[in-house]
């Protein structure tokens, strides 16, 4: 019997040793799209949008890394940081996207506490540009065309993707926080129906819902705190539209990020701290 146990117990171990990182799984689906925008949905954005992106990012995360840690590494995090900007990230000029994939990653290795960045660097660097620098960078969805079958694709395998990387808990609590607090913006501050309901089916919010509050690396790491994170955000997201701030789900994340990580982050490691051994004579 503790044989068979033993033997069970190293299996486990291996499994987790070679544990695909679940960010590869949003690396592809990030990547998914961007090729179908290029090939199919012929995007605003062209190949050198995404190349500079793209390169800018891993880039700057590769000569960071370096000198912070001496290390060379696999860029995996800038990789989908970048996709991620060519995606949200409109301009008809090209260095609004490698600025912005300078700042993400710059920001990422700049502002960390216990151990790792506090800000999703894509949210971060589109917050900055979108303040900033408005007449250069803007954040639309028009160029998916919003059509169903488009809108439906992205659904679906989102919901596929963020079930593997175990960061669906986040999306659906999200998408049904926002939901309610929808009809809260028709029911008590008249907002049309269609209206308040209308960006669930944009890929703009779908991507942030799929994309952004699902980074593994930037959100709690217990579900029940994942879900009241994504409230959260949901809620101050619902406070932005009633006001008409324009792009309102990228400055609420900015905002609760800044508001929670920290403490939370604080709770979870004094949570984790071995309790002092009681002594014989105590």
């Amino acid at each position: 019997m503790r044989n068979e146990m033993n033997t069970h117990l190293r299996s486990v171990v291996s499994w987790r040793d070679y544990r695909i990182d679940p960010r590869y799984f949003i690396l592809v689906f990030l990547s998914s799209f961007a090729i179908a925008g290029q090939v199919y949905l012929g995007f605003f954005q062209k190949w050198d949008a995404v190349l500079a992106a793209v390169v800018c990012c891993t880039g700057t995360e590769i000569i960071l890394n370096r000198l912070k840690n001496k290390t060379w590494m696999f860029p995996l995090s800038a990789l989908i940081t970048g996709i991620g900007i060519s995606l949200l990230l409109s301009s008809n000029q090209l260095w609004p996207y490698a600025l912005t994939a300078v700042i993400a990653i710059s920001l990422k290795y700049a502002i960390r506490f216990k151990g790792g960045h506090i800000f999703n660097p894509n949210n971060v660097a589109m917050v900055i540009m979108l303040y900033s620098l408005p007449q250069y960078a803007v954040s639309t969805p028009k160029q998916w065309t919003n059509g169903i079958g488009v809108m439906i694709l992205i659904l679906c395998l989102g919901i596929v993707v963020c079930y593997i990387a175990n960061r669906l808990d986040a999306v659906l609590a999200f998408l049904g926080s926002f939901t309610l607090f929808a009809f809260v913006r028709h029911f008590f501050f008249g907002a049309p129906l269609f209206a308040a309901l209308g960006p669930l089916m944009g890929a703009s919010l779908q991507l942030f819902a799929f994309f952004m509050i699902t980074d593994p690396k930037s959100t709690p790491a217990t579900r029940s705190a994942r879900i009241a994170f994504a409230f959260f955000v949901a809620l101050l997201d619902a406070v932005f539209r009633i006001n008409r701030i324009p792009n309102p789900q990228f400055y609420a994340l900015f905002l609760v990020c800044l508001a929670l990580i920290i403490p939370y982050r604080l709770w979870a490691s004094r949570k984790t701290e071995p309790k002092p051994e009681l002594t014989a004579n105590s």
